[in-house]
């Protein structure tokens, strides 16, 4: 133990994190390539092209993350055997699917303003594509945290296993004011990291 935590704690949390980042990283790399896809391709100012992407996008924009998640969770729980020769866990598969719709979504819109801005000569305004990106990576740490409810073993999980074995002490909440410590550090990190290379760029520019 240290003090009243498991002394395994601070690994198991830190593998939980990794796990978070794991499906943040990929929906955003997959949500940034489609959403840039059809931003380029809404700029091809073909009606039919336009109207189809316009309705898709908004279909993706009302599709929350939680009810996605449980979604693919259901229909693809019958694959989950076969999906295991492909996925070391198919659970992390499910939520990093489930953040698509709004990573997708999200994606288009910057990336469809960037591409007006640098078309305008606006070049340092559309580098804002780069903070703005940041802060969607927040949002989709924090949503990778609904794996919690299918069993996804990231950081989440860890602390509510924690927490349940600590019962109503104070070191319950302790551990849940320390867990919002960490999130928010990393979080900031992240949109430093950001604005730091923005400064980068649009300098260069």
């Amino acid at each position: 133990m240290i003090g009243p935590f498991s002394e395994d704690l601070p690994l198991r949390i830190a593998e939980g994190l990794l796990v978070n980042f794991e499906i943040a990283i990929s929906a955003l790399v997959i949500g940034l390539a489609s959403g840039g896809l059809l931003a380029l391709l809404g700029r091809l100012q073909n009606p039919v092209v336009s109207g189809v992407i316009g309705s898709s996008i908004s279909v993706l924009r009302a599709t929350p993350v939680f009810i996605a998640m449980f979604f693919l969770a259901g229909v693809l729980r019958s694959h989950y055997s076969a999906l295991e020769a492909w996925f070391a866990d198919p659970k992390i598969m499910f939520v990093t699917l489930a953040c698509l719709p709004y990573i997708t979504s999200y994606a288009y819109d910057q990336v469809s303003e960037a591409l007006v801005q640098w078309h305008r000569g606006a070049h340092r305004a559309a580098m804002l594509l780069i903070p703005n990106m940041a802060r969607s990576f927040q949002i989709l740490v924090s949503a990778s945290c609904f794996g919690a409810a299918i069993g996804v073993n990231e950081a989440m999980s860890v602390v509510l296993s924690e927490a349940e074995l600590l019962g109503q002490s104070v070191w319950r909440f302790v551990l849940y004011a320390l867990t919002v410590l960490l999130f928010f550090g990393l979080m900031q990190t992240v949109v430093a990291s950001s604005r730091l290379l923005h400064r980068l760029v649009t300098a260069r520019l």
